[in-house]
């Protein structure tokens, strides 16, 4: 406060200084024209004028222009409290999205990890369940084979036994006699005797 009114003092006495050598430039300038008196009296009412317009200055004007420049001054600290208050707002906010952001990184990172071990886990399946469906399909192709490998020796049996009794056919009526034809047909018959009823 007191610096604030030593600085307008000093300001005064500088404008009076320099209106003071202004009236002294003049009156050196006006000095050549008129000779006597008047110029002494025009120097001394120059400086009577200047002096009350100053008085008058100090008196009146002084009061609502410091209470200006003090309104000026609250003023300006009120909008820099505001952008201060402002700035302080937008720190936080940023601190506030950074620590979103690095808890978003977080929980993106632990979603990865999830998918991937899900991954992990449905692929260890998956090749689990082809191994498995793999091993069943070899299982049932060889049940497959030794079924058709019994079919064939089957049908291999049959087919040998069919033509050994074709070629029996063939061969035992030419060489079998009505006596080994009457002992076979009791052996039949024996057999036929021998078989449960049901």
């Amino acid at each position: 406060m007191k610096s604030a009114r030593v600085k307008f003092w000093k300001r005064i006495g500088a404008w009076s200084v320099l209106m003071l050598l202004w009236a002294g430039v003049a009156d050196v300038l006006g000095a050549e024209v008129s000779a006597g008196w008047r110029p002494t009296y025009d120097m001394v009412m120059r400086w009577l004028n200047f002096l009350i317009l100053v008085i008058l200055f100090f008196k009146y004007a002084r009061k609502p222009l410091v209470s200006f420049l003090k309104g000026k001054a609250r003023e300006v600290e009120k909008n820099i409290e505001s952008v201060e208050a402002e700035k302080t707002a937008i720190e936080m906010r940023i601190r506030e999205l950074t620590t979103q952001q690095a808890q978003s990184r977080e929980r993106f990172q632990t979603i990865k990890e999830k998918i991937i071990s899900q991954g992990k886990l449905k692929k260890q399946k998956i090749i689990e369940n082809a191994q498995e469906e793999s091993r069943l399909l070899l299982e049932s192709a060889e049940r497959r084979m030794a079924y058709e490998i019994i079919a064939a020796r089957q049908k291999l049996r049959d087919e040998i036994v069919d033509q050994a009794v074709d070629l029996a056919l063939q061969k035992l009526p030419q060489s079998m006699t009505s006596e080994d034809a009457q002992a076979v047909l009791q052996t039949n018959l024996k057999d036929i005797q021998i078989l449960p009823r049901s």
